[in-house]
């Protein structure tokens, strides 16, 4: 996930690659792709989350740079390349570079400002009678997706169970976890560690605590801080109903963080497949010439184990092909058919015919 702020998100590399940018091919000198690297590595030596890894990119980038791998290389050729190389020498999900005129979330607009939908919510409503049900594609932070959030948490608060559907969540912040957390724990409970590279917290992270988000202890190499869950103002309204939350080989970023909170405390089954793997979070930063870097300095981890699950996934409670997670949800319920009894309900996609959340 990214860091747990509101100024920024990630929509995961597993669907917005190098590969796929449209970044203009803008020409880079040689001197120019030195200052690019250069830059580069001392950002990763100064921010990524593991110290020692961070130091190794920076040498190797060195490396790179005197063996004339990045010779004719301008533009999107040399943020891929970079990038390519980078996850050769250590594998991060989140780590990319990228070329001028674009970011994480693709091409930017004259404004340099990312598309970003306005919805981030694609279905809600009663799959069936009493079973409430929700498919977010990202937790953006903002203000309209917080309320959408809450609106659907006090719609749906008389619910007999809840289907959290998380197989196409591709990332992005904690605030909506948090509105989530509120009427599904009746008791605060610690759910992660947000263990940040110090450099990144200084840069990126001086926010005050929260109830929900605080400081637990800090030195010069690392910060942590405790996520957890807040009950609401008159008690939580789902504390005692099952909870399913189905995920797929996409599941990434904050949408493992929520599945992790909920499979670590018991508070929920997790159907489906092992999720996609991207646990650390970070910021975007400016390179020379216009590039960017994405860069991780900080990893959620499970308070318990004290690890987290970039480059492994989160585990299922319940392992089946993602396309069968609201079948075997539903019959969990009781719901037999799931053709016969839910004719709006497509496993494909979840509930196809249910409206985007308000």
């Amino acid at each position: 996930m990214l860091r747990p702020t509101a100024a920024a998100l990630l929509l995961a590399s597993l669907s917005l690659s190098p590969a796929s940018l449209q970044a203009a091919d803008t020409h880079v000198e040689s001197s120019s792709a030195s200052a690019v690297i250069e830059a580069l590595g001392a950002t990763l030596d100064q921010f990524y989350v593991d110290r020692a890894v961070g130091s190794a990119y920076r040498q190797a980038l060195r490396r790179f740079l005197e063996t004339g791998q990045a010779d004719g290389l301008s533009g999107e050729g040399l943020a891929k390349a970079l990038t390519t190389f980078l996850q050769q020498s250590h594998a991060d999900a989140h780590l990319a570079v990228y070329a001028p005129g674009s970011g994480i979330f693709g091409k930017e607009d004259e404004s340099g400002e990312p598309p970003l939908p306005e919805n981030a919510y694609e279905a809600s409503g009663w799959v069936v009678p009493g079973v409430a049900y929700i498919r977010p594609f990202a937790f953006f932070g903002r203000p309209g997706d917080i309320k959408r959030m809450q609106n659907f948490v006090d719609a749906h608060a008389d619910a007999k169970a809840l289907i959290l559907d998380l197989r196409h969540h591709a990332g992005g912040e904690v605030a909506e976890i948090d509105v989530l957390a509120a009427d599904l724990f009746d008791k605060p409970t610690d759910l992660a560690v947000m263990h940040t590279r110090t450099a990144g917290w200084d840069r990126f992270e001086p926010a005050a605590d929260t109830p929900q988000l605080s400081v637990a202890k800090r030195d010069i190499n690392y910060v942590e801080q405790v996520h957890r869950a807040v009950p609401r103002k008159g008690g939580a309204r789902m504390a005692k109903i099952p909870v399913y939350v189905l995920t797929s080989k996409r599941t990434a970023s904050a949408g493992e963080h929520l599945a992790l909170v909920l499979k670590r405390t018991g508070r929920a089954v997790l159907i489906g497949e092992t999720t996609y793997g991207a646990g650390n979070y970070g910021e975007e930063v400016e390179l020379a010439g216009g590039f960017k870097l994405f860069v991780p300095y900080g990893e959620t981890i499970d308070p318990d184990t004290r690890k987290g699950w970039e480059g492994t996934g989160v585990s299922p409670t319940v392992q089946v092909e993602a396309k069968q997670a609201l079948n075997v949800a539903l019959q969990r319920l009781g719901v037999s058919s799931l053709a016969e009894t839910c004719p709006n309900v497509g496993e494909a996609g979840g509930a196809g015919k249910l409206a985007p959340s308000r």
